[in-house]
């Protein structure tokens, strides 16, 4: 595990003050530095979703997916590269079918079953709304399934509204792991890559977004180690969201 394991929960209570407390506010903050999400793996923990997903999907065709074969084939990866891999004979229409119908299922699944985030996620937002902070999420997952897992944190976290944009990688140039999907993120919300901190979970992502040149990596080692994320170029990695506090966030940027 890395350095940069648990650093504590930080208590993030919010306490009514006097007037004369809230004009001497100081921001824990010393840069309020935009924060650029993935969604799965980062914000909310889908993989145990789309396994089941891929499985059933799959299935018809000969594949046995387990956890190993989702982690080499499918995670980080979007849906087009996913299914021209498996099927490389494929139509450009059997391959948005096939997504279509994957997308349909996840989201029944993820009905059915919800979706979890991160431990110290609502911390965070609430940090991140309290000091001011821009945040937009940036995912290769396809769009309907992005806004699936929004929904949810919104419909859980008070302080998620905090996340007021969308980029989708398919939508892009060219998805993660190449920079486009940061970089149309980082134009959206007017800010420059070294005004901009990015949160990612799998390799492809950090690659992006080091090639997109922001200020800071942070790692969530929801999947993979403190060395698989620093090898794409992470400059720290945490277990989830309870280490990500001011001091962290200063101390990178």
């Amino acid at each position: 595990m890395g350095a940069f394991g648990h650093q504590g929960t930080v208590d993030h209570a919010v306490h009514k003050c006097p007037p004369a407390a809230v004009a001497s506010f100081v921001p824990a903050l010393r840069r309020p530095m935009a924060w650029l999400l993935d969604i799965d793996g980062t914000l909310v923990l889908t993989d145990e979703i789309y396994l089941s997903v891929f499985a059933e999907l799959l299935r018809p065709y000969g594949y046995e997916v387990d956890l190993a074969w989702y982690m080499e084939n499918v995670h980080g990866k979007n849906d087009r590269e996913v299914f021209s891999h498996l099927f490389p004979d494929a139509t450009e229409d059997e391959l948005q079918r096939l997504s279509v119908q994957k997308d349909a299922c996840f989201r029944e699944k993820a009905r059915l079953l919800g979706m979890k985030s991160l431990a110290g996620l609502p911390e965070a937002l609430a940090l991140a709304k309290r000091e001011g902070v821009r945040c937009i999420a940036v995912s290769n997952a396809p769009r309907a399934a992005c806004e699936c897992a929004l929904q949810c944190l919104k419909d859980t976290i008070a302080a998620a509204d905090v996340i007021d944009g969308l980029v989708v990688g398919a939508e892009c140039l060219r998805p993660k792991p190449f920079p486009d999907p940061y970089l149309v993120a980082m134009e959206l919300i007017g800010r420059s890559p070294s005004e901009c901190i990015v949160f990612e979970d799998s390799g492809s992502g950090v690659a992006s977004a080091v090639a997109a040149g922001v200020a800071a990596v942070i790692g969530i080692r929801s999947s993979l180690s403190d060395s698989d994320l620093r090898r794409q170029g992470a400059t720290v990695t945490v277990v989830d969201w309870r280490a990500v506090d001011a001091k962290l966030l200063n101390s990178v940027c």
